[in-house]
């Protein structure tokens, strides 16, 4: 049996793959695990710039793995004496696995196709740019059958959609088309479905030309600005630019300009 997350380098590029294709690639809580520790694993390897994460077969997710859920129904259900506290734990602990893809400095791509519902959409939110194919649709049906998204799917989903369109989302449970997506800004672009994995690759490329220590940056001040105030803000800037004006990478990136040559970044 294939691993159900597979991880693959390819030059600059890791590719980060949900490869369980027989079952739609629904997610078990044991794939957010490895998902996570790979993704943290991978900020010792200075020739690793972009990740892209992606979904093996007719889609990238159909949601959470339904066994692996109803695998903690009575477990949850004897915690009426501890108040939900177990509970909560568990739930925050899974937050910070999904918190980690935020968190690196490396940015994410994502690319979306065939379907993405419920534990799948909570899995792509953190990422930094998301692609999906035109034919692609999605939801968040967590409603439905009794529950809330909780790894950040509502989080994340206002801040991206705003709280109105989150609350439709959320409290119908409907399936929405790729346009919509695009239209939402949930989405970065819509491409055709054959066309979906060059058109990641070719981004991905193209940022891992970019000086890396720059990228990280920006990922940093821009994630880590969202709800701060604006001087605050400004000043998490200027701490980052301080730090990247001593770089190595800095030195040679200017000299790469003034020689007309293509750089040699070094992620220091």
């Amino acid at each position: 049996m294939s691993d159900p997350i597979h991880g693959e380098k390819k030059g600059p590029i890791f590719y980060l793959t949900l490869n369980r294709p027989e079952k739609r690639n629904a997610i078990t809580f044991e794939m957010l695990v490895t998902i996570s520790e790979m993704v943290e694993d991978l900020i010792t390897d200075a020739d690793i710039r972009v990740i892209l994460l992606r979904g093996e077969g007719p889609v990238f997710s159909a949601g959470v793995d339904f066994p692996s859920l109803a695998g903690l129904v009575d477990r949850f259900l004897k915690d009426s004496a501890a108040g939900g506290a177990s509970i909560r734990a568990d739930i925050s602990r899974y937050q910070q696995y999904l918190n980690r893809l935020e968190t690196i400095e490396i940015p994410i791509i994502c690319a979306i196709h065939g379907r993405v519902l419920g534990l799948g959409m909570e899995l792509v939110l953190p990422c930094d740019i998301r692609l999906m194919s035109d034919d692609c649709i999605w939801g968040m049906p967590e409603l439905k059958f009794g529950t809330i998204p909780d790894l950040g799917g509502t989080a994340r989903l206002t801040r991206v959609v705003g709280a109105a369109k989150a609350m439709e989302i959320l409290m119908t449970g409907r399936m929405y088309p790729a346009a919509e997506a695009l239209r939402l800004g949930l989405v970065n672009g819509i491409f055709p479905a054959r066309d979906l994995m060059a058109e990641a690759e070719k981004m991905a490329t193209e940022i891992a030309g970019i000086a890396p220590l720059a990228v990280g940056a920006v990922k940093r001040v821009v994630r880590k600005g969202e709800g701060v105030d604006l001087m605050t803000h400004l000043d998490m800037e200027a701490n980052l630019q301080s730090i990247l004006l001593r770089s190595e990478d800095f030195r040679e990136g200017v000299s790469s300009m003034m020689e007309r040559r293509p750089p040699n970044w070094r992620r220091r």
